[in-house]
């Protein structure tokens, strides 16, 4: 499997590659015209000196117009060939330096030539490239010959040729040493990396979730990144440490809710087996057994239903809501909280601005939540003591107090009553399974509502539950 740092020496040394034979290939390019342009400028040069310098002899009784053409030589030099032909093709004059051969002299020049056209062309004579400028002679407007002047190209081509592996040289060198510094550049940018990587590592080897990546670089990319695993790693350790206090309160509740099974059940089933064996002989026994029966069955309901509530709160049950008047409903829950409260001093206060309140509730839900709360208050307060719930309206708040006189609650306890499964050590021999005030917060939710609980142990509690208004109506 191809690495990153591989992937990009390669690709860093394939940009410098095509940079570098792109670079070659226009500098190779460009040399190559410069020359054959300057070589084309030439050529036109000596051709102009050689025109200027034929003569032109009128035609007279005894013979017909003639061209006198000059000495070429003069105008030669030893890597410049001149040649003249007439219209004909056939040779008048060339460069002494071509010694034995002739510029080579195609038809399609000669036509081109005839034309009164000049242009330049590449011949090939013994064995070298010329380039080569034909010039037409003229004379009363008419082709009387084609001059040719050629230089060499094999010197330059040479020039060129070196240069070319030149370049290829360099360029493979460069080549070479991108391919080396990309692969260190590409090591010391990965090597962060490589820390990062083997930090992860080694945190999922030993399953130490409290263990950080160390990055004291730049806020770059890379410590970006090291900041982001090691918020992830925070965010884990801290879902990790709440899923084990929820195992342990799981497991806590699961013993609870065991107890709290086992011990109606073994009660519902010791009566039943006392009412098999006695019969009808004893009625008050019997209606004890059953009333017995019918105690713990309700407990176990009561059971069962705080679970079926939170398991329809957690598939996202949502509540319908609806205008209620507060007056009401209040007075519904005091009506069977004086039922609940029995030896307990219980007291309801209505503020009288809560008359034409209304809120947006389910009656069901928002009854079971402050029964809840009141039979929390019932509980945990002793037989002389006091429960009031009081409600108070004003703005765009009604605020519902359950005060009691009971034992209280410890301050390191109050952030963790509402947790689903949670009973302190001083609730359990009042029973109950910890799920009440989850239920309780849940519903308050719903209702967009504010829970919220002060206590001072051996004085009392006071939880406060703040409704929005939805309006006022007055009469």
């Amino acid at each position: 499997m191809m690495t990153v740092r591989l992937k990009l020496t390669l690709w860093y040394s394939a940009v410098v590659s095509l940079t570098l034979i792109a670079f070659s290939f226009i500098l190779y390019t460009f040399l190559s015209y410069s020359m054959v342009q300057e070589i084309d400028r030439e050529l036109a040069g000596r051709a102009v000196g050689v025109v200027r310098s034929i003569k032109v002899v009128g035609p007279n009784w005894f013979r017909q117009q003639q061209i006198v053409l000059p000495d070429v030589d003069v105008f030669g030099y030893p890597n410049t060939y001149l040649q003249v032909v007439d219209p004909y093709g056939r040779l008048v004059a060339k460069s002494s330096n071509l010694s034995n051969q002739t510029l080579p002299l195609s038809e399609d020049t000669l036509k081109l030539g005839v034309t009164g056209q000049s242009f330049y062309e590449w011949l090939q004579v013994g064995g070298q490239r010329i380039r080569t400028y034909n010039y037409p002679l003229m004379a009363e407007h008419r082709v009387v010959g084609l001059l040719q002047v050629g230089q060499p190209f094999s010197g330059i081509q040479a020039a060129l040729n070196r240069l070319k592996w030149l370049l290829w040289l360099l360029s493979g060198l460069m080549i070479l040493a991108a391919g080396s510094i990309g692969w260190w550049l590409a090591r010391t940018a990965l090597r962060p990396v490589e820390e990062i990587t083997k930090t992860a590592a080694l945190i999922r080897q030993e399953l130490n979730l409290h263990q950080r990546i160390a990055w004291e670089g730049p806020n770059d990319e890379l410590g970006r990144l090291s900041a982001t695993l090691n918020g992830m790693l925070d965010s884990l350790e801290a879902a990790y440490r709440e899923l084990e206090e929820s195992h342990a309160a799981q497991r806590r509740f699961v013993a609870d809710v065991s107890h709290e099974l086992k011990t109606p059940l073994t009660t519902i089933r010791g009566n039943i087996d006392l009412l098999r064996k006695m019969g009808d002989e004893h009625p008050a026994i019997r209606q004890e057994a059953l009333a017995d029966i019918a105690s713990e069955a309700e407990r176990m309901s009561r059971l069962v239903s705080d679970m079926l509530v939170l398991a329809r709160a957690d598939a996202g049950l949502t509540l319908s809501l609806q205008p209620l008047p507060v007056v009401q409903i209040l007075q519904q829950v005091g009506r069977q909280a004086k039922i609940l409260a029995g030896q307990i001093n219980f007291k309801i206060d209505i503020d009288e601005r809560c008359k034409d309140t209304y809120i947006m509730a389910d009656p069901d839900y928002v009854k079971q939540l402050l029964l809840i709360l009141l039979d929390n208050a019932f509980k945990f307060t002793p037989p002389a003591g006091t429960v009031e719930l009081s409600v108070a309206c004003g703005g765009d708040r009604v605020q519902v107090l359950v005060k009691d006189t009971g034992m209280g609650i410890d301050p390191g306890e109050l952030n963790r009553i509402f947790e689903r499964f949670y009973r302190s050590d001083k609730s359990r021999p009042v029973g109950g399974t910890g799920l009440g005030l989850s239920i309780a917060k849940w519903i308050a939710e719903q209702h967009r509502a504010e829970i919220s609980v002060e206590s001072e142990l051996k004085k009392g509690s006071v939880f406060k539950v703040t409704f929005p208004v939805l309006k006022q109506m007055h009469e």
